[in-house]
């Protein structure tokens, strides 16, 4: 089980109590609760939490749009928390970049799972994404190189790969630099 800290957001203060008590005692860290969505965004924004359990009907905003924002600012997974059948709510939970829920009344066994797997999957698709948007960068530096000195795409890239080894840096700097140095000129 991960030691995560996490914020609760409901329109239920009992659920919200019950709920923390029960993450308190499967060694989570509730760090903060609201029962309105719009000050639930101002403290995930603030507190930068490791997970988001929110009601899909909270007040002022939907957890789905909460989970939308939060989400896309690349903060923390939402984990969104039902009353009714999963199935009502089937096309947006897919919609979700983390497909994680949770039905009420929650289910002790599926909590640490569900929450877990949410916050890892949310990891790794930030570090897929930090990935992608490095290799964006090396092939626009290559394409430069191409074109300022007519070299070959071959060419370019050993060039950038050379230098990476002979500055003992990443080839993702090495493509800042040459990015940064082509577009001075």
């Amino acid at each position: 089980m991960l030691r995560l800290r996490i914020i609760l957001g409901d329109n239920d203060e009992s659920f919200i109590l019950s709920t923390s008590s029960l993450l308190k005692s499967l060694g989570y860290n509730v760090i903060d609760t609201d029962t309105s969505g719009t000050a639930l965004i101002r403290k995930i924004r603030t507190l930068k939490p490791d997970a988001v359990l929110v009601d899909v009907n909270i007040k002022g905003i939907s957890g789905f749009e909460i989970s939308n924002i939060v989400e896309g600012e690349g903060i923390c997974p939402c984990i969104i928390t039902l009353k009714t059948n999963p199935s009502e709510y089937a096309v947006k939970l897919q919609q979700k970049l983390i497909y994680a829920y949770l039905q009420k009344p929650l289910n002790v066994s599926n909590i640490e799972y569900v929450i877990d797997n949410a916050y890892v999957n949310f990891k790794k698709i930030l570090e897929l994404n930090s990935k992608i948007n490095e290799r964006k960068i090396i092939e626009k530096a290559k394409g430069l190189l191409m074109s300022k000195y007519n070299m070959s795409e071959e060419k370019a890239y050993e060039y950038m790969r050379k230098k990476s080894m002979d500055k003992s840096t990443s080839m993702y700097k090495i493509a800042l630099a040459i990015i940064d140095i082509i577009n001075k000129k």
